[in-house]
């Protein structure tokens, strides 16, 4: 299914729902993709629908789903080549700007299901989902979980501050060794850190200690300004990474969330 949205892509995804379920019944999970181009899971979505939610998973790209994986192999090498670092010298066309769009939209599309209970949704992803949730919760105050795992888009601006900075490594380092200006102030508009400073969601993070893409000092920056109850998952010898373990702890945290929720008249 697609949902119109601005940005220059739709909402484009899978979306499962219990049978038969009440109004105002059911909690909400949006899943989100890491870097890439692919389809979205049909798997995610019917996971949480088995488990009682309104679940919707999206790919990030608005792009459609279900197709040959030549049409996607094809778009990785052509139009969507290179596609963190299109625009990146503007905040008004830098790409994460309609990715960022999707996710609202995507979550207004949700809310305006009768089956909606009304309070509760949480947001699921890692790497690159993992810092579209941190987003998710930082730009829609609806959102009142997110399961964030080794978190990207995060700490643009960490060079500048003598840190390095996580994937993409948006804002390009000079040779004299500082950041291109226009690109530093473009990425504060897009640092899923500065997100995570207004998310007042409960959440969830995995930080991997030895994670060359999304170091840890970059999460770190995002996990110490959550606003909610928040824990924490190191694994000191995890990469970047989404082993089982790590998936399961972050659903079932989900499932837990929906349950306190579900407790609160």
């Amino acid at each position: 299914m697609q949902v119109d949205c601005l940005g220059g892509a739709p909402v484009s995804g899978y979306f499962g729902k219990p049978k038969n379920a009440k109004p105002k019944s059911l909690p909400i999970v949006l899943w989100v993709h890491g870097a890439g181009v692919r389809s979205s899971s049909l798997g995610n979505a019917v996971k949480g629908a088995e488990n009682g939610m309104l679940s919707m998973d999206i790919n990030a790209h608005g792009i459609p789903n279900g197709k040959p994986a030549q049409f996607y192999k094809d778009l990785s090498q052509g139009r969507l080549k290179g596609y963190s670092h299109a625009g990146r010298e503007s905040r008004e066309t830098t790409y994460f700007r309609g990715m960022f769009l999707r996710l609202v939209r995507a979550i207004d599309f949700l809310t305006a299901q009768p089956e909606w209970d009304g309070k509760t949704i949480a947001v699921i992803g890692h790497s690159q989902g993992g810092g579209q949730a941190l987003v998710a919760g930082g730009i829609d105050d609806r959102v009142t979980f997110i399961a964030t795992g080794v978190p990207a888009i995060c700490d643009h601006s960490g060079r500048a501050a003598g840190r390095i900075n996580g994937w993409p490594k948006l804002v390009h380092t000079s040779k004299n060794g500082k950041p291109d200006p226009k690109m530093l102030e473009a990425g504060r508009y897009v640092d899923a850190v500065n997100f995570a400073s207004r998310c007042k969601a409960d959440a969830i993070m995995s930080v991997g200690f030895i994670d060359g893409t999304c170091p840890p000092s970059s999460c770190y920056a995002a996990y110490n300004l959550l606003q909610g109850k928040k824990r924490v998952i190191n694994k000191p010898l995890m990469a970047h990474a989404a082993p089982r373990d790590v998936q399961d702890a972050f659903f079932a945290a989900i499932l837990e969330h929906v349950k306190q929720q579900a407790a609160v008249k």
